[in-house]
């Protein structure tokens, strides 16, 4: 039986989401660049015959899902995915697990290392899946101009060019879609870090709660945006 004063918020973090069966809930996992080892995969296999229905679900943020864990088994699963070095993913008004394609760690068009720059966001930047924000906030990246992962349509996006990095800012899905705009610079790794960093900054200190970033610029102003971002010579 699930208690009265259940912190529904608290668990969304975890990544456990309520389903709409009743007393039901499915647990979202994530890892950097959505790689997951054999081991690991070994492990949510056990966990979704153990505590689940003997399945798993591959989410759009490139994580795995296992739906029907019973609220008492939650703790379990949670350790269980631990001692694996398996992630929660999140939800909520949270920064999301940021997607890449494989960029040129194998893909032939790829262009720039994908899975190095979503871990130098994560680990150098602090922006790690599950981080506090007014609203739901993603990050896409793609390895070259063809943006498998749609960076026009996540809060910041990033393609490779074969001189650097193309940045697009403001696109969200929902139901208020927008589309991305790009900047018109190409930037060089560090810049583009330093420009998301202090993209995701900004829409923490002054987005509304349940405010998109598209919104935002909106409200304000497409150029007032870039120049407390820095990027308005972009």
């Amino acid at each position: 039986m699930i208690p009265e004063n259940i912190d529904y918020e608290d668990l969304k973090k975890r990544g456990f989401l309520r389903q709409k069966q009743d007393g039901l809930f499915l647990f979202r996992t994530r890892m950097s660049s959505g790689i997951y080892s054999k081991a690991q995969l070994d492990k949510l296999s056990q966990i979704a015959q153990e505590f689940g229905q003997g399945f798993a679900h591959l989410t759009v943020r490139q994580g795995l899902e296992i739906p029907f864990i019973k609220f008492e088994d939650i703790s379990k699963v949670e350790t269980s995915a631990k001692s694996a070095g398996v992630g929660n993913g999140a939800s909520g008004a949270r920064l999301r697990a940021t997607t890449v394609c494989p960029g040129n760690n194998w893909c032939k068009q790829g262009l720039i290392n994908t899975f190095a720059l979503a871990d130098r966001i994560e680990n150098e930047l602090g922006l790690k899946c599950g981080l506090d924000l007014p609203h739901k906030f993603k990050i896409n990246i793609s390895g070259c101009p063809n943006t498998c992962t749609r960076a026009q349509q996540s809060e910041i996006g990033v393609h490779g060019e074969r001189c650097g990095y193309a940045v697009y800012l403001g696109g969200c899905g929902g139901k208020t879609p927008r589309t991305g705009f790009k900047l018109s610079k190409v930037f060089n790794e560090e810049e583009a870090l330093s420009i998301i960093k202090r993209v995701v900054d900004f829409f923490k200190a002054n987005a509304k709660p349940r405010q998109r970033l598209a919104l935002l610029i909106e409200e304000i102003g497409r150029e007032k945006f870039l120049k407390e971002v820095g990027a308005e010579n972009s």
